[in-house]
């Protein structure tokens, strides 16, 4: 078994061992798209966007401190959505079987950089229970949050609505294909490269002198096709020679 190989010997070894490198990665790039377009299942989002309006107070003034408060009592916000207090409730209307942790995990709230805004997206199995998903949560934070905060009212933006978003979140077969691709030519070189440390075949004199043995000699490849240049001078000489001893006789 080899230690090391060189730069040839691992360019010499990838351009043998073409045909498996291509074999590894075309048949996982292969079963990654039969796993994404037929076995996985589809998983689709959909968002529903609001904004919190506060209690008004004649004697606040508007200034910039107030707005980083609001500002700040998103992150708020978007605790007291995905808390069990308002999940609880969603899966109490919506009648769901599913336990409250991987309902937070259906479950995704944001909010942009200086913004007021939440945007809560869910994902289900098709558009119309993530969207319903979606709504729900929005209309139970809305109906609940003035027994918790101060709040004016929640203005939804706009609803989820499956209408527009048709295609699914997951899987991405062609985002799967390329990654297949990519570990299966790093598997196929990688399985190229040890076959070719542990293949123990003497092939080059310098194998042999990596064992210690000297080298007495070698042994040339001759084709049997083509005779060498000696064999045809001598051949050549000898009709010479038989030529002039018939003209001499």
């Amino acid at each position: 078994m080899k230690d090391t190989l060189s730069i040839q010997e691992i360019i010499q070894t990838l351009k043998k061992r073409m045909v498996l490198i291509i074999g590894i990665a075309a048949g996982l790039v292969l079963i990654v798209a039969l796993l994404s377009y037929y076995v996985l299942p589809s998983t689709y989002q959909s968002s529903s966007q609001f904004i919190v309006i506060e209690q008004q107070n004649e004697n606040i003034q508007f200034s910039m401190s107030h707005l980083e408060t609001n500002l700040e009592l998103i992150n708020t916000y978007k605790e007291i959505i995905s808390s069990p207090f308002i999940l609880e409730k969603v899966i109490t209307e919506l009648n769901l079987s599913i336990p409250l942790d991987d309902l937070q995990k259906d479950i995704e709230i944001t909010s942009g950089d200086n913004s007021q805004v939440v945007t809560v997206s869910a994902i289900g199995p098709n558009l119309e229970e993530a969207a319903l998903l979606a709504n729900t949560v929005v209309n139970q934070f809305r109906s609940n949050i003035s027994d918790i905060m101060p709040v004016e009212n929640v203005f939804v933006l706009s609803e989820a609505n499956p209408a527009l978003s048709q295609k699914p979140i997951a899987p991405r077969p062609m985002m799967n294909m390329i990654i297949a691709s990519i570990v299966g030519m790093a598997t196929g070189i990688g399985l190229a490269l040890f076959l070719e440390l542990v293949n123990t075949k003497v092939k080059v004199e310098r194998d042999i002198e990596e064992l210690g043995i000297p080298v007495l000699g070698v042994v040339s490849t001759m084709n049997k096709h083509k005779p060498n240049r000696r064999k045809r001078k001598l051949s050549s000489n000898r009709k010479e020679e038989k030529r002039l001893d018939a003209q001499e006789g």
